[in-house]
């Protein structure tokens, strides 16, 4: 088995609103999601620093992250072990969306975004930020 792999996840708020990106590449093509990836760990070994890079490359925002908490993900339709290390934060600018990585994006009241159904595990992530009564 291999190991898993080292990623970031970007929980941005925005006035009890949540970014929601509609992933424009595999896994879960097609579907709404948090921002996140392992690209960035290719430029950078710190998490803070990778997570920011993300961010960047999908919307073009800086973004402020503070950290929320690891999560060990499998999904073996895909033959993938991730340990999400998941931040929240804000951006201060509209995002510019990378067509390469992103189709589109939208803000989602967070009771909402729980409901809806997300790539990977994001609405548990999403369902834990909202019951951890985190506030920027």
């Amino acid at each position: 088995m291999k190991p898993p792999m080292l990623v970031t996840g970007a929980i941005i708020i925005n006035l009890d609103k949540v970014l929601l990106v509609k992933r424009a590449r595999e896994p879960f093509k097609g579907y709404w999601s948090l921002i996140g990836g392992v690209g960035a760990f290719e430029e950078t070994s710190d998490p803070q620093e990778a997570i920011k890079l993300e961010v960047y490359a999908d919307i073009k925002c800086a973004f402020n992250p503070q950290f929320f908490k690891y999560k060990a993900e499998t999904y073996s339709e895909f033959d993938l072990r991730t340990v999400v290390l998941y931040f929240y934060g804000n951006i201060k600018s509209s995002p510019l969306i990378n067509q390469e990585y992103v189709l589109e994006y939208k803000w989602v009241p967070l009771p909402e975004a729980v409901k809806m159904k997300l790539g990977f595990d994001h609405q548990d992530i999403l369902n834990e930020f909202l019951k951890s009564g985190l506030k920027l």
